[in-house]
């Protein structure tokens, strides 16, 4: 059995998690062009082969799984280079991403961390891979992502010595009146404190009471003061709150991005985005959640990095934008073109292609077929080039290994 040298499409799978976008806010069931079931949310889809969720993928009129047909056509599907690098696995997880209220503050670990974890716990680490991952904005994203500068920090504490108690008077001070060469080791041993009494209630509870009723009686707030009172609202008495004033609060404009390597604290708050990451489902949860945390883990694998966050395409530029990351799985490419034809080479490598908006015409060798928005498609590596035909206003996602 041969499979044939032509563009696939891929039929792929919602995740109803609550945190998802519903009813006419519903951004998944609206580029799908379906009619949303009330009040379900609609969270995630998933594009790739990660044993989870696969895509569906018709093959000689037979169904697969993705996964399955790549494991019976390693080298057709993902090419020799890809399918020997990667064990005959689809390296890179592409998700549409629709936030109505934040995700659980996280982080992930990096391959070796996540080879142990998972040998140690496989049920609350499924994968033994990492999760390198961008986060494209399609409409605006709001986001905190890694530490803000130290002096930024070291401002946040003095406004606040409500904070003193709870994280330690000793620590307190170290912060605010130490040595500036020791700030970084000093906010570390601060935030270890913070995520080691996560799991008090009572003096979680007694801190953000204080720290509610003081925002609350400002007269003018930051960005920073009007999420943590807006995200009390939805999670309550949660140590993660404090991470507002701890992390970079992000607001991403349409094709702006964020990359997320192993370490780096993140939550997604509000917004739909295009978010790929290698293929892997890993997450070491720290807060605003109600699933397994293990604060033990987060502590090791955290990366202390201190500084404002690197926004990719900071200048929304409105061309072909590549998407350049140190991601060794993945490199996301987004493609703006009007009554345009392009001829792509696959040099023996896989694409995934989401139409964003318009349509496209695919002709590999002597096979056309056409794609319209909220479809997606395969170029197989055994498909040496191929030709797309963008009709009007035509806007596409590729993701391709580097």
């Amino acid at each position: 059995m041969k499979i044939e040298r032509k563009s696939y499409k891929l039929y792929n799978k919602i995740q109803h998690y609550d945190w998802g976008t519903k009813n006419a806010e519903a951004f998944i069931p609206k580029f799908l062009g379906v009619q949303p079931i009330l009040d379900e949310p609609y969270a995630e889809l998933w594009i790739g082969a990660h044993p989870k969720s696969p895509s569906e993928i018709v093959i000689n009129d037979k169904n697969y799984n993705l996964n399955d047909a790549i494991a019976l056509f390693p080298n057709e599907i993902l090419g020799e280079y890809v399918a020997a690098k990667f064990n005959n696995k689809l390296p890179f997880l592409l998700k549409i991403l629709s936030a109505a209220r934040a995700l659980s503050i996280q982080t992930h670990p990096n391959k070796k961390q996540a080879e142990l974890l998972h040998h140690k716990d496989p049920v609350n680490y499924p994968d033994d891979n990492h999760k390198p991952e961008i986060a494209i904005a399609l409409d605006s994203l709001t986001a905190i992502a890694g530490f803000r500068p130290t002096n930024q920090i070291k401002e946040m504490l003095i406004k606040y010595p409500e904070l003193k108690d709870f994280v330690g008077i000793d620590n307190y001070d170290c912060v605010v009146n130490g040595d500036e060469k020791e700030l970084d080791e000093n906010i570390k041993n601060l935030y270890n404190s913070i995520m080691m009494k996560s799991g008090d209630t009572v003096q979680v509870e007694n801190i953000i009471r204080k720290l509610v009723e003081k925002i609350s009686e400002l007269d003018e707030r930051s960005k920073e003061e009007k999420q943590f009172l807006e995200q009390y609202k939805l999670y309550g008495f949660d140590a993660g709150l404090i991470s507002f004033f701890l992390f970079n609060l992000i607001d991403l404009k349409p094709r702006q991005a964020i990359f997320t390597d192993a370490g780096i604290p993140h939550a997604y708050i509000k917004g739909n985005i295009v978010e790929c990451m290698a293929n892997s489902d890993n997450v070491v949860r720290a807060g605003l959640t109600n699933k397994f945390q293990d604060v033990e883990v987060l502590l090791k694998v955290l990366n202390y990095s201190f500084g404002e966050y690197n926004i990719i395409n900071q200048k929304q530029e409105s061309d072909d934008v590549i998407f350049k990351t140190s991601a060794n799985e993945f490199e996301v490419s987004l493609l703006s073109k009007s009554n345009e034809e392009k001829t792509f080479k696959s040099n023996d490598k896989p694409a995934i292609f989401i139409v964003l908006n318009g349509s496209v015409n695919i002709y590999c060798y002597d096979i056309k077929n056409q794609y319209v928005k909220g479809e997606v498609f395969l170029i197989p590596a055994l498909v040496k080039d191929y030709k797309i035909d963008f009709n009007q206003n035509s806007e596409l996602i590729c993701v391709q290994v580097p």
